[in-house]
């Protein structure tokens, strides 16, 4: 029998975690911390996805939540002054919006821009796939630069101007619709 109060609980953590939160105290963790790679928070979502499937039906919480909705007017409002990961991005943006709504993800975010043509999806030499920019999403401030991770392996690190966050939240109705 499943413990819904465990799962709802395990579900949180995991959820903070993908929004680069410290679950512990409700911290945002430094930008450059191993828990907003945007491998390792596309993977806490999708447990905390895989987790909601096994809970479908015994959360009344989870059932009640409305879908996510900022305006456009809303959008425009958030201040944006630096180049941000997606992770980051994502967070900023569910700040703005109420509690009891269904949180904007980084992944559909990325799809997003995948069918926009601002990103593509790659395959590393690792075997791994990851989403890099299009020439038209350098053209709107999307790029890359070269980061070290805690175990001193380079990786690219996909960066978002403040332009182009403004071009997303511009966009955030178009995105929230997204399946």
């Amino acid at each position: 029998m499943i413990d819904v109060e465990k799962l709802n609980s395990a579900k949180a953590w995991i959820e903070k975690l993908a929004n680069g939160i410290n679950p512990l105290n409700d911290e945002l963790v430094k930008d450059d911390d191993l828990i907003n790679n945007v491998h390792i928070s596309r993977c806490l979502f999708y447990v905390s996805e895989l987790l909601g499937e096994i809970n479908i039906g015994t959360s009344v919480e989870r059932r009640s939540r409305k879908p996510f909705f900022l305006s456009k007017n809303d959008a425009v409002n958030i201040p944006i002054s630096i180049p941000n990961g997606i992770a980051n991005f994502v967070r900023l943006v569910n700040g703005y919006i109420p509690e009891g709504m269904k949180p904007l993800s980084a992944g559909q975010t990325i799809k997003w821009l995948r069918n926009e043509g601002l990103m593509k999806e790659v395959q590393k030499e690792d075997g791994h796939k990851t989403n890099l920019p299009t020439e038209k999403g350098n053209s709107i401030g999307i790029t890359t630069e070269v980061q070290r991770n805690p175990e001193g392996i380079d990786y690219q690190r996909v960066v978002y101007s403040v332009d182009a966050q403004r071009f997303m939240l511009n966009n955030i109705e178009a995105i929230a619709t997204l399946q």
